[in-house]
């Protein structure tokens, strides 16, 4: 009886242990999953964050991409001498611009500011919108802006009363002659070094070289005439016909040769 005892007793021993490393067990799996559970739940909470902060970045972007925002940057008179809003010039050319006009600043002692925008405010010319830049950024008489608008392929200039080299048609000109030449096929970069190169002349009272839309009209004339063009078919044609006839005849008379001999 006493060996059934112990042995009994052993039972319900091992019958605990087994008990216990079990609910140890559950104990541990329940840890487990309550950190699995907590580490989900923060990445949830992670990427709804992400979420927010990229839904506010898109609105940020958005909001700021739009034309009201792009000219109320303009408000304050700019630190570079060239403004692209539009984004359409290159970096050559925004380099080339600067450092011409800071030599003719040198010269002259007035500021010129290009500003590049892909589209004016609302009923707006390139020269309102130059005058109203010019008069909110407080500039000088010796100052000059200059407006390229890209969508209409055009350019407006205002200018302070003090200077005297550039006149009203020449400043039209520019814009409405020297700027689209370039600007209609899309080279902005190429229509914005055109206008300076002709506006920095005058201003340094070198002279006005005049619109390339001159050297393009004298370009035309190098075109044959419809005349010309008909008279030199005609020859092409005699000669033509010319050739097929020798080609022709001169095998005939070299077989009726061979033919007469025998």
């Amino acid at each position: 009886m006493a060996f059934l005892s112990v042995k009994f007793c052993s039972f319900n021993g091992l019958k605990k242990n087994f008990s216990l490393k079990s609910s140890l067990k559950n104990s541990s799996n329940k840890i487990a999953i309550n950190k699995i559970a907590m580490k989900n739940t923060q990445n949830l909470l992670s990427s709804g964050k992400n979420s927010r902060e990229f839904l506010s970045v898109f609105l940020s972007f958005c909001i700021l991409g739009s034309p009201i925002i792009a000219y109320a940057s303009l408000d304050e008179k700019p630190l570079s001498k060239v403004v692209d809003e539009s984004g359409s010039l290159t970096n050559s050319s925004v380099s080339y611009i600067e450092k011409s006009l800071s030599k003719l600043k040198e010269t002259t002692g007035g500021e010129v500011y290009f500003v590049s925008v892909r589209t004016l405010p609302f009923e707006k010319t390139p020269k309102d919108y130059a005058q109203e830049l010019f008069q909110k950024w407080n500039l000088g008489e010796k100052d000059v802006v200059v407006v390229l608008g890209n969508k209409i392929a055009k350019a407006g200039i205002y200018y302070g009363s003090q200077i005297t080299t550039l006149s009203e048609a020449t400043a039209k000109s520019i814009g409405e002659e020297t700027y689209p030449f370039n600007a209609r096929e899309e080279q902005y970069g190429s229509a914005a070094i055109d206008v300076n190169n002709r506006l920095v002349s005058i201003l340094s009272n070198k002279g006005d070289p005049g619109p390339p839309a001159i050297n393009r009209n004298s370009n035309s004339s190098n075109f044959k005439s419809a005349k010309k063009t008909e008279e030199q078919r005609s020859k092409y044609i005699a000669i033509i016909v010319i050739l097929l006839v020798i080609a022709f005849v001169v095998p005939m008379v070299q077989f009726f040769w061979y033919v007469k001999d025998e």
